[in-house]
């Protein structure tokens, strides 16, 4: 089993204050505590927002390129409307074909550098 926490030399995770009291503990006090938390939790929210602005402004691209019928777009032009490619919500491989990704309800198949036959659900 692992550690979560390396806290063998006494000290408080948080502001690195002595710890008095269990062998076990890691923190000083419980304000020290939360904050530890409470940084943990907003890295977390963070990452997750950059994930789901990411996906916005792809589905955004992709609506944009449907709309007008452009069902092919170089990655390049893809890149300069600040689309991602690296982010999408699936990834299905089809057995001799290309990878097919997904966002949200849009399908398309992507080279190194072109989308094509982009087609929603």
């Amino acid at each position: 089993m692992y550690k979560l926490y390396d806290n063998e030399n006494g000290h408080c995770l948080e502001c690195g204050e002595p710890i008095y009291g269990r062998t076990d503990k890691r923190f000083c006090n419980r304000a020290c505590k939360n904050r530890w938390h409470n940084g943990i939790r907003h890295r977390h929210e963070r990452q997750y927002n950059l994930v789901l602005k990411a996906l916005e402004t792809n589905y955004t691209v992709l609506e944009h390129l449907y709309k007008f019928k452009n069902f092919s777009c170089p990655v390049q032009e893809l890149l300069k409307m600040g689309f991602s490619t690296d982010i999408s919500t699936h990834l299905v491989q089809k057995k001799g074909k290309h990878l097919e990704y997904r966002c949200f309800d849009f399908i398309y198949n992507l080279s190194c550098n072109k989308l094509f036959n982009l087609r929603r659900l």
